[in-house]
């Protein structure tokens, strides 16, 4: 399904319209979704079967608003670390995958190394998870923060098909 060169598994038309149906809607049904994309319900599933296999499909997940459930701030660190040895990048990666209050963490290039998204009750809150990130990483950094005050556009969904023509070289791949 991949070759040596391009690791990425073979996809097609119908299989783009099979993850965007799963976008729009995680829970749809296997029949409906076949009524959708044209096929019996029995190819559809294989093909999210596959799809799910080869690690297009990551998961299935609840979009929960968690400013509904608690008082909570956004910050967005942008870091940069002192030392960007791999060992000293991999211990920093470590430490912000076991945060629990960093939702996402990003490695950038440009000015910084690391994009991280944290929630917090509170600035002090946010200051006490970076704090907590720096004595148990072992990793000196400096950081700037912008506090997020309101989310123009939150989606766990792209756009397939506008995403896949601009970064795929056939379109039938």
């Amino acid at each position: 399904m991949t070759d040596a060169l391009d690791p990425r598994p073979k996809t097609d038309r119908i299989d783009h319209k099979i993850l965007a149906a799963l976008q729009r809607d995680g829970r749809i049904t296997n029949t409906r979704m076949s009524e959708q994309v044209g096929l019996s319900a029995t190819r559809c599933w294989e093909r999210v079967k596959r799809l799910e296999r080869t690690g297009v499909i990551r998961g299935y997940h609840a979009d929960i608003d968690l400013r509904r459930l608690a008082k909570l701030s956004l910050y967005q660190a942008h870091v940069r670390l002192s030392n960007t040895a791999p060992a000293k990048a991999q211990m920093f990666e470590r430490c912000v995958r076991n945060e629990d209050a960093v939702l996402s963490g990003h490695a950038t290039l440009g000015n910084y190394d690391y994009v991280l998204m944290v929630a917090a009750p509170d600035t002090e809150s946010f200051q006490s998870v970076m704090d907590r990130i720096l004595l148990q990483c072992g990793v000196d950094f400096e950081f700037v923060t912008s506090s997020i005050y309101k989310t123009v556009k939150a989606s766990n969904s792209s756009p397939i098909a506008v995403l896949l023509a601009a970064g795929q070289d056939d379109p039938d791949r």
